[in-house]
């Protein structure tokens, strides 16, 4: 099988790196990849274009962007300055274990295409007072478990200018069972793709599963299902050499017909057409 496209990696081997934008060049970075690592990236001066699986986000002064491992993410313009904080995988479970409720909601919801917000006065202060901080921390000592705790002070902040504010009452429980859905469209959205499946891993049954996601997210599970799979053929036409016959095959469509039809109903253009445009 055809070897994917760019896959970046940390840029030393440490389990983090605080960057400044007007100090970081990467050829690299300007075509589209996928890293090992997650990073927020936030934008003190100047404007910027960057894509995060293939959504276009512009960006200004006080614009916060996450981006998770193996998303899709480009550099269109970079702005003038700015920070990058680059982490691997086990820091961030560090956080979820510590703070559950922020797993799989706002910024963190690994279904939503949305990746960027923007900064009020508030988060923009308590960044500029930690992110100086954490930068000196990772360059001299970055192995302290004090960096655990400054990373997660500016990922909470972050994400609670994502999450919105619910108009009904909604009652935990419900919430963590669409946690739950989450994990669990992410884990087997490729073979299992009807909702009696997630229904009945969660004890709960097909109709008011699909309630409980249309009250909670405005959409039916079947639709949660799709568009993850929609962002994996965008990853996989748009980072890999694959053939689209080897993507069929893969994301286990019937057949070209089939692929191409889930494919334009969704994205409103062919999948050749697709590929074609973001490369």
């Amino acid at each position: 099988m055809k070897r994917r496209l760019p896959f970046q990696k940390m840029l030393v081997d440490v389990p983090i790196q605080v960057i400044r934008i007007s100090d970081f060049y990467d050829s690299s970075s300007f075509q589209p990849h996928r890293h090992n690592f997650l990073m927020l990236l936030w934008v003190t001066k100047g404007t910027g274009v960057h894509q995060v699986n293939f959504k276009t986000v512009n960006l200004e002064p006080g614009c916060l962007v996450f981006v998770r491992e193996e998303q899709v993410h480009r550099v269109i313009e970079q702005p003038e300055d700015g920070w990058m904080i680059l982490f691997l995988p086990p820091l961030f479970r560090t956080f979820i274990q510590q703070y559950p409720a922020q797993d799989q909601h706002g910024l963190f919801d690994i279904l939503s295409r949305t990746p960027d917000v923007a900064m009020d006065a508030a988060t923009t202060l308590i960044f500029e007072r930690i992110v100086p901080l954490l930068e000196q921390l990772a360059r001299t000592h970055p192995l302290d478990p004090v960096i655990a705790n400054y990373l997660a002070i500016l990922l909470y902040h972050a994400n609670q200018l994502s999450i919105p504010i619910q108009t009904l009452a909604i009652h935990p429980a419900q919430v963590e069972q669409i946690r739950q859905l989450k994990n669990l469209i992410e884990a087997n959205f490729i073979v299992e793709r009807h909702t009696a499946f997630y229904a009945r891993k969660l004890g709960i049954v097909d109709r008011k599963l699909n309630e409980l996601t249309m009250k909670l997210t405005g959409k039916i599970v079947q639709d949660l299902i799709y568009d993850r799979l929609l962002s994996e053929a965008e990853a996989l036409l748009g980072t890999t050499a694959l053939s689209i016959k080897e993507i069929i095959y893969e994301l286990r469509f019937v057949n070209n017909t089939h692929f191409a039809f889930f494919f334009k109903k969704r994205r409103g253009m062919t999948p050749s057409a697709f590929r074609k445009m973001v490369k």
